[in-house]
């Protein structure tokens, strides 16, 4: 049977996951895209559900749970303006603890599309473990499309800038900051957390004053400043090169 109602209560309920209200409410979140749902089910994420159009039913069967359905009912769960059949209704994972040498903060950083860009760079180089003070939802579509998969490999720790204080603040603290050390001339300890501020405001002060080191990026002809998502996938990469020697 293909399902062609919006009013029908599982559409109903999967295209509420499109708001970070929805989301919280029902502790789930949508895959958008044959790709994005294929990784998410090699890296363990749990499905509750998926909706397919009639052309990838058969392909997407062993998926588990499947909801065919017309196109305009996939476009209406869908967030992104041109889908590919195929949409996941996904459990939000479980927090592990938190045990590894290095982790990375993201302070108040509001564009999902950063979010989503500086996660796949922090999967890329091992940052498995990332701090959210303040931060635009990483499981909204826009950050999941931006992450390509960066996501269902992380774990994140939502927290007030307090709460992180209280329990990380004696950790070398490495902030990036236009003010800091040339960042190819700093040798960072191993175990280190990075911090990565505000699009317009960069790390907060309360935050700035803890840092153990300060790095930022050189630049030529009096540019002032990269885009966040990018100036942050350098510094991951330059503080990570150990690793691939």
């Amino acid at each position: 049977m293909v399902v062609t109602s919006k009013e029908n209560a599982s559409v109903v309920a999967a295209a509420k996951l499109k708001d970070k209200k929805g989301r919280r409410e029902q502790g789930k979140f949508l895959i958008e895209g044959q790709k994005l749902v294929c990784d998410a089910k090699k890296y363990g994420v749990r499905f509750d559900k998926i909706f397919v159009t009639e052309q990838y039913a058969e392909k997407f069967a062993e998926f588990g749970t499947l909801i065919v359905v017309n196109e305009n009912v996939m476009k209406h769960i869908c967030d992104a303006k041109t889908n590919q059949g195929v949409v996941a209704v996904a459990f939000l994972p479980e927090k592990k603890q938190f045990n590894e040498k290095k982790a990375l903060l993201l302070d108040r950083i509001q564009d999902p599309g950063n979010i989503g860009s500086i996660l796949r760079t922090a999967c890329a180089t091992g940052y498995n473990n990332v701090f959210l003070i303040d931060c635009a939802d990483v499981f909204s579509p826009k950050s999941i499309r931006g992450g390509m998969s960066g996501q269902f490999m992380l774990n994140f720790f939502e927290m007030s800038e307090q709460e992180f204080l209280t329990e990380y603040g004696d950790r070398h603290i490495v902030c990036a900051d236009m003010n800091g050390q040339n960042v190819f001339e700093f040798d960072c300890p191993d175990e280190h957390i990075l911090i990565l501020g505000n699009e317009g405001q960069g790390v907060s002060e309360n935050l700035s004053k803890v840092a153990k080191s300060t790095v930022m990026i050189p630049m030529k002809n009096n540019l002032e400043s990269l885009n966040v998502a990018v100036s942050g996938g350098i510094i991951m990469y330059q503080l990570s090169r150990k690793q691939w020697r």
